[in-house]
């Protein structure tokens, strides 16, 4: 990794978005339609309050995205950041793209004020997990319990 950068998606980059979220929906199995992927991003886009959604950027090359978002916990009195998706083109993995991205957005959490960063992984993906923790995520126990509309 020589430069690397977290930019900012904005409306003109969805063309460059798109297509690295279709690969990160098809690597994990998730469905994915491109139109409603596309009207979601951009809504996410107006509402900034949300979060924000990051191109990975290394040498003014796209290696991958990471979206962030907010919410608020009681329990840990503030509000939190959620790593929702992250994703590294595989190209670029290994270089120490995804321990660079983490470390950017702990330095935004705290700058922000934020009381904490929650992210998920699949638990077969080791390396994830292993690279989450050397970063101090820990495990809190608990497993997230979903209900769709």
């Amino acid at each position: 990794m020589t430069s690397f950068s977290l930019r900012p998606v904005a409306l003109p980059d969805l063309a460059t978005l798109l297509p690295l979220m279709a690969d990160f929906y098809q690597h994990f199995g998730y469905p994915y339609d491109p139109a409603a992927q596309r009207a979601v991003a951009a809504d996410f886009l107006a509402h900034p309050e949300w979060g924000t959604l990051y191109l990975l950027e290394d040498s003014a090359q796209t290696v991958g995205y990471v979206a962030l978002t907010y919410g608020f916990s009681f329990e840990l009195r503030g509000r939190f950041g959620l790593v929702d998706e992250l994703y590294v083109t595989p190209a670029a993995r290994s270089r120490g793209v995804g321990r660079a991205v983490l470390l950017a957005l702990q330095q935004q959490a705290r700058a922000g004020g934020l009381v904490a960063l929650h992210l998920q992984t699949e638990p077969g993906n080791p390396r994830a997990r292993q690279l989450y923790e050397s970063l101090g995520f820990a495990d809190d126990g608990r497993r997230n319990l979903t209900w769709h509309r």
